[in-house]
């Protein structure tokens, strides 16, 4: 090594341990690495002492130039980590032979798609090569809220909206990726990786008056948009941002007046507050907190039809039907009517192969534990999530009006035989929660002659991440199981007896596998399997490519 090399080495020990600090908490993104011959493997890996050295260069994907500066980080058997040169170059010495993984970082680049956590396993020992880690340019959204005025808005949060792989289900959710306008209303989204997005900008937090300086001038404010300007997410237009792309969103906005709202509520025991939430669509684009004093109210608010949500100090909420609240002017005699919230009981029951049926109550009763139930909604709109049950509670609380499908898992020995609402099969039909309508409770019944599946995936223990899927075969709904595999190695426990097909994949974040019309064409490819009562079978699997 050249004494620039060493000299810019020693330079950047004292880095690493701030890199191995930060890079947990997303300091910056990761890389991919992929081997490549050596003219000479001897100028990679030199043992001594039995130790090897790791060596190799952190490249541009898009054009192959060299990145300097970039934090490389191994992990595994043995960890570190160090900065490149100005050749993209680094290298690790005194490593022990043996299984490790090594990946890349650094602001304004991203780890290829299809690589899990951006990090590749490799063996480090006589024969390792050098490497190169390739990353991918991020893109940036830019752009600029003004008013019809062209007068620049300042201190307004804009965000961004993509696609979350949630239980094999894709959901738009909110990304942690957001900026302030600044001074000129000037904002700049970085370290994007290449996807299709929305761009909101969030409510404002204060608000201005219409005619500074006049009396009796009236507040106004700017409700949440979406590019290029509209309320609803379903009128948006999305951005299909490349790597390393910069794509522009400017947005103009309409102060709206804001009204004096004020009333009484019929339910205020125990409520702490009230939380105004203005629809658009299948989401909203005004929210507002009021607080509660002996069962009065007193807010602002831009006119509109609202749902009132009350919250009450023992966790338990209650909500309008609908958008029934509708405000249009100073009001000081609002009346708000609130339902409570459904909560639905939770019955469990077991069953003997001998024989026998025994009620198992939620408070812990056997069969119960490791068992969990969620109701998913079946229409998600932005960033709305299910609610669980899990024991030792005995009911679900604080359910919302809508279609819910229902999730449900238990462990060995017990497998899921039925799901009940009435008359409403939940293993195969949805569960519709009506405003102010209590269900009836829904009753599980679980069997114990659960069958196990164990298996291997084909050379899954040199990738970082597989999935497996357990799809059950036969039903109106696919019902599919996830795991992730532990050394190439994976186990199913609390299986049903029946035929099923198993897929596995390297990465699933991009595959909606919930969705049966994205997962049945990969069916065909499945190996198959069926499980007799209390079996225990193996079976060995292959990773199925996934289609782009």
């Amino acid at each position: 090594m050249n004494p620039s090399n060493l000299h810019f080495r020693q330079l950047c020990i004292s880095l690493i341990g701030m890199v191995l600090t930060l890079m947990p908490f997303g300091l910056a993104q990761r890389g991919y690495a992929q081997a490549i011959a050596a003219p000479d493997p001897a100028e990679s890996s030199k043992p001594e002492d039995n130790k090897y050295t790791l060596a190799g260069t952190v490249v541009n994907s898009l054009t192959g130039e060299p990145i300097r500066r970039a934090a490389v980080v191994i992990s595994g058997h043995a960890s570190g980590a160090t900065l490149t040169d100005n050749s993209g170059y680094f290298e690790f010495g005194g490593l022990a032979e043996g299984r490790i993984f090594v990946g890349a970082t650094k602001p304004g680049f991203l780890s290829e798609p299809g690589t899990p956590n951006g990090r590749i396993p490799l063996q480090v020992g006589p024969d390792a090569s050098p490497v190169v880690l390739k990353m991918i340019p991020a893109g940036v959204i830019v752009g600029r809220v003004t008013t019809r005025d062209g007068d620049p808005i300042e201190g307004l949060l804009v965000r961004t909206i993509a696609k979350q792989n949630l239980g094999g289900r894709q959901i738009w959710f909110d990304r942690q990726n957001q900026a302030l306008t600044d001074e000129n209303g000037d904002f700049r989204l970085a370290n994007l990786p290449a996807a299709t997005y929305y761009v909101a900008v969030d409510q404002s937090q204060e608000t201005t008056l219409s005619q500074p300086g006049t009396p009796n001038a009236r507040e106004q404010g700017y409700a949440k948009v979406f590019y290029p300007g509209v309320s609803e997410l379903s009128a948006a237009t999305p951005l299909e941002l490349q790597a390393g792309q910069e794509a522009k969103a400017n947005f103009t906005l309409t102060a709206e007046p804001i009204y004096q709202v004020s009333g009484v509520v019929n339910r205020h025991e125990d409520l702490a507050g009230l939380a105004f939430t203005r629809q658009a669509g299948e989401s909203f684009d005004f929210t507002q907190n009021a607080a509660m004093q002996h069962g009065k109210f007193q807010t602002k608010l831009p006119a509109g039809a609202y749902v009132v949500r009350g919250f009450s100090t023992t966790g338990v909420s209650c909500l309008t039907a609908g958008s029934s609240v509708v405000v249009s002017s100073d009001s000081s005699t609002v009346h708000i009517v609130l339902l409570p919230a459904a909560s639905i009981p939770i019955a469990v029951r077991t069953e003997s192969s001998g024989g026998t049926i025994e009620r198992a109550e939620a408070s812990g009763g056997h069969g119960i534990a490791g068992m969990s139930l969620q109701l998913v909604p079946s229409t998600a709109s932005l960033n709305q999530s299910g609610r669980w049950w899990t024991p030792p509670s005995t009911e679900i609380q604080n359910v919302e009006p809508g279609v819910y499908k229902v999730e449900i898992n238990a462990v060995s020995p017990w497998w899921v035989k039925s799901v009940q609402c009435g008359s409403v099969d939940l293993l195969r039909d949805d569960l519709t929660v009506a405003a102010g309508v209590q269900p009836s409770s829904i009753e599980v019944t679980l069997r114990d002659d659960a069958a196990t599946l164990s298996g291997t995936v084909e050379q899954a223990e040199q990738r970082e991440q597989t999935t497996v899927l357990l799809v059950q075969l036969h039903r109106v709904r696919n019902l599919v199981k996830a795991l992730t595999t532990t050394q190439g190695r994976f186990q199913f426990q609390g299986v049903a007896p029946g035929d099923y097909a198993l897929l596995a994949f390297d990465n699933v974040d991009q595959l909606e596998y919930a969705n049966p019309d994205v997962l049945n064409p990969y069916l065909s490819a499945a190996a198959h399997i069926s499980l007799q009562p209390r079996g225990m079978a193996s079976i060995n699997l292959t990773v199925s490519p996934i289609s782009r």
